[in-house]
């Protein structure tokens, strides 16, 4: 655990509760028919008792489903929101790239914009000006500098918002979904500034969907379900613990009047040798074959994807059929083969996904639904043995 004086943030037990009205009045008649009768409310509970500690320098990554809160959250951190309950800390500046549109006027330019955008954020009109080309080349916008945001894109608007966010000087960076719109292009960028602020040692809260992203950059990951933290570690884990959720949440959704076996569409998941047989103790360097059997699809149009994770949780490598641009006709049962894998010797375990048109419908998931092991000769250290070789120059 880090020492407090190295703690930039901590959020202890906190809780946000709105007020829902049931009835909504629209026009100045109703407001003032019904200024006398009582109002009813319907209580929400965002946030329940939210409680984690970020140290200076990491990265911290905040995942969940639509709803489970982390808006709220955010928006508490960046003092948007008053917690109901408990109690937030934060040692040192924050800036915030919340949500699109937050800060912009759509009636000035993106010129203006800057100027209002990045004095929010803290930067004197001198700093700004300073900074004011690299903001623009950054966000590619230059021969739109004139135009009033009203006009941009989303990805524009996006673009600008990120641009300026990154050139404040704070102690903590908070960027939400910002993936989400840009293109590319621009996610390449932003990727480039992820590893420059890592290396420099940056602190950043950063709420993704992509969860590949998650994974690359982030320290450590924190899982939000219905307003509550369902779990706090590292990237993998509260990513599998996610794509879980996400599956058992879409199961519930495909039938709720038939059995789980019914409901399940990955029936079985089995290991095999080159030849078919079954196998769950391979070679070093030996073909392996994982075959995994369908229950009934009807219509879904579906994909698929497997992942080799190491007995220690440690992530080996995944793909999926969208990944390959691959398209499985058979609704009863596929087969992945692995060419002379270089795995070295070791328990391993396989997990098993069934998505729809994208890799974020999940559809089902199985969890070390199958292990198997790796002996024989491979040496060296880590998951797997890359060729090399070795020189000697005088």
């Amino acid at each position: 655990m880090a020492k407090d004086s190295e703690m930039l943030v901590k959020v202890e037990n906190v809780s946000k509760v709105f007020k829902l009205p049931h009835e909504k009045l629209s026009t100045v008649k109703q407001h003032f028919v019904n200024i006398f009768n009582p109002k009813s409310y319907e209580k929400f509970k965002a946030l329940d008792s939210v409680s984690f500690e970020i140290k200076k320098g990491e990265f911290f990554g905040i995942i969940g489903a639509n709803g489970s809160g982390k808006s709220t959250l955010l928006k508490i951190l960046a003092g948007i929101y008053q917690p109901t309950s408990g109690k937030v800390t934060i040692a040192g500046s924050l800036s915030p790239f919340i949500e699109l549109g937050v800060g912009f006027n759509p009636e000035l330019t993106a010129r203006e914009n800057v100027f209002l955008n990045a004095a929010i954020l803290g930067l004197s009109k001198k700093q700004t000006e300073e900074k004011f080309d690299q903001i623009i080349d950054f966000a590619e916008l230059r021969e739109f500098l004139d135009q009033k945001l009203k006009n941009f894109s989303s990805g524009m608007q996006v673009r600008l918002a990120f641009s300026i966010a990154i050139q404040a000087e704070a102690d903590i960076l908070v960027i939400d979904e910002v993936l989400a719109v840009g293109d590319s292009v621009f996610q390449q960028k932003c990727f480039d500034v992820f590893y420059k602020m890592k290396k420099e040692g940056k602190t950043i809260i950063f709420v993704s969907h992509e969860l590949g992203a998650v994974r690359d950059f982030c320290d450590r990951v924190l899982l939000m379900q219905h307003g509550k933290v369902k779990t706090i570690g590292a990237p993998n884990q509260a990513i599998l613990q996610y794509l879980k959720l996400n599956s058992e949440s879409e199961e519930q959704k495909l039938t709720t009047s038939k059995s789980k076996n019914e409901k399940s569409i990955i029936n079985s998941v089995a290991s095999l040798d080159a030849t078919g047989a079954r196998k769950n103790v391979f070679d070093f360097l030996e073909d392996m074959v994982f075959e995994v059997k369908l229950n009934k699809l009807g219509k879904k149009s579906i994909n698929f994807g497997i992942a080799i994770y190491r007995a220690d949780n440690t992530y080996c490598f995944g793909t999926n059929t969208l990944l390959d641009k691959i398209k499985i006709t058979s609704k009863e049962k596929f087969r992945i083969k692995y060419t002379r894998p270089n795995l070295l010797p070791g328990d391993y375990y396989l997990i098993v996904a069934v998505f729809g048109d994208t890799d974020k419908q999940i559809l089902d998931y199985k969890e070390k639904v199958l292990t198997f092991k790796v002996f024989g000769s491979g040496f060296g250290e880590g998951v797997v043995n890359l060729k090399h070789s070795w020189e000697t120059h005088e």
